[in-house]
């Protein structure tokens, strides 16, 4: 027996608990499809737990449309627009936008604005919109609070928490399947929940996961220590090179120390998502490689 575990981030509007696990079957389905391999569970072993509404309680409690107008506007705390301009601030690095690109795509009163500046990060999410497919600059900008929220209110976070760490049995097998926030919940759950001790997880897979983005390993490691989970036996970090919530590079050197005898996450660099959606779950878990990760874990059992 073996079950997984979906730890979900941000999903479509009108999306429920429901409508977002059929999509997630769907798209492993097709995922074991391309890789020409049997699915090593049934539908009945995928467990989602939901807190769809306490993520929204994380950008303020409004509406989708309303709280990414209040991300790319600035229009929140002090502490908040901090750690959103700095995740900026990294993706604008990473892509390396050149300064006529940023010219180009400026608002008129933003031109020539300083990095320090929140005009500096309109220009960014512009530039994003611009110049990479299937990317938009709201999409950094709300995951990025989306993170800050979880990982400084700790009433909500223990919320959150309870629900995911309340799936996972004592001593069954469980394959974790972490999405953009729900990468970093994952990761937080697993390694310092009361519980994880009497855990086993022969795979935590991380899809589109903001770990590589500074003010995250920042606020995490004032959580905890940096470290493997102790219940995992294998960590894939599976990312699309031009998905921006999982740009800063390998999660081992970044996130976790290196050294002799410490354990490393295995990077899967080759997802291509397509134009439409780089950070979708939908083409990240359909990608065969996925399947083909699983499969492998769990063909050691």
């Amino acid at each position: 027996m073996v079950n997984v575990l979906i730890v979900h981030g941000r999903s479509r509007p009108l999306f429920g608990p429901v409508e977002m696990r059929e999509q997630w079957l769907v798209a492993l389905h097709s995922a074991f499809s391309g890789a020409e391999a049997p699915v090593p569970f049934t539908d009945d072993d995928v467990k989602l737990p939901w807190y769809g509404e306490t993520l929204t309680q994380l950008v303020g409690g409004v509406s989708r449309s309303e709280a990414e107008r209040m991300s790319l506007s600035g229009d929140i705390p002090h502490d908040e627009r901090a750690f959103v301009l700095a995740v900026v601030e990294q993706v604008a690095l990473a892509y390396g936008f050149t300064p006529e690109q940023l010219a180009a795509v400026a608002a008129s009163g933003d031109l020539d604005a300083s990095p320090s500046s929140w005009a500096y990060v309109r220009t960014v999410l512009a530039a994003v919109d611009r110049y990479v497919p299937g990317m938009d600059g709201a999409t950094v900008a709300f995951v990025a609070r989306e993170c800050f929220g979880y990982l400084t209110d700790a009433r909500l976070r223990q919320m959150i928490d309870d629900g995911v760490a309340g799936v996972l049995a004592p001593g069954v097998p469980t394959v974790v399947l972490g999405h953009s926030l729900g990468a970093v919940i994952a990761y937080h759950v697993l390694r310092s929940h009361p519980d994880s001790a009497t855990w086993r997880v022969p795979l935590l897979l991380t899809l589109g996961a903001p770990l590589a983005w500074r003010p995250v390993i920042q606020a995490l490691a004032r959580l905890e220590t940096l470290r493997m989970p102790g219940c995992v036996e294998t960590w894939v970090n599976a990312r699309d090179p031009l998905d921006a919530v999982a740009i800063g590079g390998d999660l081992t050197g970044s996130f976790l120390p290196v050294g002799p005898g410490l354990p490393v996450v295995v990077e899967e660099n080759g997802i291509v998502n397509p134009d439409d959606g780089r950070h979708a779950i939908e083409y990240y878990l359909a990608d065969p490689l996925v399947a083909t990760r699983i499969a492998a874990v769990l063909g050691q059992d």
